[in-house]
């Protein structure tokens, strides 16, 4: 009698494993979606202020504007400007679906980046280009989800995925590695995998209601490969805001930028 009973409860266990696997994998992309929600916002317009730190030595705090702007056609644009300190200011960002320009404030000439240069740092921090340029892009759009388990993080439960890059995508990362809390369905960690290593990982704090969105208002990048670690801080943001103009989001804009 004891003998069936154990078989039982091993069959049911075996039973729970396999399906939370089959619940896993047909959940993952629906997590992801829902995680994605930040992105799906329209006509933002936030100011935010960027500190790194190297080495131990903090930098000198950067100032950028930034706006994001999907046109009629479906495209995701996006600006970043840096207001100050003056070493920066004038240096613009502007991401027009996947292609990538620069303002450098040092020369005031405009240039677009090829893909490989996107993954390079930004403004000397621990983000990059393709990081701070990266607009309404949600990472559904761009890579597959697996479900890879569960994992406490500061006391909240989260889904822990692992994203490859859809077909075609030339400039997505080799795989992210995504926590997602439970309760709330928002991102709080990401890992970026390049070469088969994790060579970064961000954290998303301080989330607060704007609308009907938890945005995290403090993002911290910290590089795996160095000492160094950068933080974004958001001390504006606007949803749908009229502020943003869909004459920012051209070259020609970038000419006017002093």
């Amino acid at each position: 009698m004891h003998a069936k009973k154990r078989s039982i409860s091993i069959l049911i266990a075996l039973f729970t494993t396999f399906g939370a696997a089959i619940l896993g994998a047909q959940d993952a992309e629906a997590l992801l979606a829902e995680a994605d929600r930040v992105f799906r916002i329209d006509r933002v317009h936030a100011r935010s202020t960027l500190y790194v730190t190297r080495s131990g030595r903090e930098q000198a705090p950067q100032v950028m504007e930034g706006f994001e702007f999907e046109a009629r056609d479906g495209t995701a644009r996006a600006l970043s400007v840096f207001n100050s300190p003056p070493r920066v200011a004038g240096t613009a960002y502007l991401t027009v679906g996947d292609d990538l320009w620069v303002r450098f404030a040092s020369t005031g000439r405009v240039r677009k980046l090829s893909s490989s240069a996107k993954k390079n740092s930004a403004a000397g921090s621990d983000f990059s280009y393709a990081d701070m340029g990266e607009g309404s892009r949600s990472f559904s759009d761009r890579y597959e989800a697996s479900h890879d388990g569960t994992e406490r993080i500061d006391g909240a439960e989260c889904h822990r995925l692992i994203l490859t890059p859809r077909r075609g995508e030339r400039d997505a990362y080799e795989q992210l590695t995504v926590w997602i809390t439970e309760a709330e369905r928002r991102y709080r960690r990401i890992e970026y995998f390049e070469n088969g290593a994790a060579i970064k990982v961000m954290e998303l704090e301080d989330h607060r209601p704007v609308g009907d969105i938890e945005y995290p208002f403090r993002i911290t990048m910290r590089s795996l490969a160095r000492d160094s670690v950068s933080t974004i801080v958001t001390d504006f943001i606007e949803f749908d805001s009229p502020a943003v103009e869909e004459r920012f989001f051209s070259t020609a804009y970038l000419d006017t930028i002093r």
